[in-house]
């Protein structure tokens, strides 16, 4: 299959409503392929990452998981030692559970392929593509893994789960809170179940620390 017949099969899809899980997991598949082939600098991380959760694909390749699990590793460093950097903890949260990011790294991604881009642009159209896309990601997981050997204090893994729906979700930018489960090298799991507030823009949630 070449990228052209790709871009031709999405441009197909974008034509009619956006209506279902299969749709949404063809779309997301077919842009993981052309992501290969569309590298801009820096990665488009989070389109990445949203795709192969719903692909059931985990992230290994220390290329593209590193600077994402450094700053995830900071963030419990400061959780942990008490030294937390609120603005620099929301900007790295808002980067990577906001789904707000994975909104404009896809119209970044369909811009570069001349296709159509109402799904991002219109409210009512992307919260449609995220309530099937929560759909295809309800009994899934999605696991980043550190190396062995690598310059992270805390984290091993990071695993992305669905949360539970938003009670009153028009207070949110989603209508499902995501989990962050964080394993880290002492073999404790730190819990994070995040949303994003529609009123102020705060990412915030419940965090335990356990076994």
């Amino acid at each position: 299959m070449t990228e052209n017949s790709i871009v031709a099969k999405l441009r197909a899809v974008f034509s009619g409503a956006v209506d279902s899980e299969c749709k949404v997991v063809y779309i997301l598949a077919e842009t993981r392929k052309l992501l290969d082939t569309y590298q801009p600098n820096p990665p488009l991380f989070a389109l990445r990452l949203y795709c192969n959760w719903a692909l059931h694909v985990d992230l290994t390749n220390p290329g593209t998981t590193l600077p994402f699990l450094e700053k995830v590793d900071t963030y419990v460093d400061g959780l942990l030692t008490g030294h937390s950097d609120m603005r620099r903890e929301q900007a790295m949260l808002r980067e990577f559970v906001f789904l707000e990011s994975f909104r404009q790294q896809f119209k970044q991604f369909l811009q570069a392929f001349h296709l159509p881009t109402a799904i991002c642009d219109e409210d009512g159209r992307w919260n449609e593509f995220l309530i099937h896309y929560g759909g295809v990601i309800e009994d899934g997981s999605l696991s980043c893994k550190a190396k062995k050997a690598n310059s992270l204090k805390r984290v091993s893994e990071v695993v992305f789960t669905k949360g539970r729906i938003a009670v009153g979700s028009e207070n949110f930018h989603q209508p499902f809170h995501v989990t962050w489960t964080i394993i880290l090298s002492n073999g404790e799991k730190l819990t994070a179940e995040l949303a994003v507030s529609k009123h102020d823009g705060m990412i915030g949630g419940v965090v335990t620390l356990g076994v």
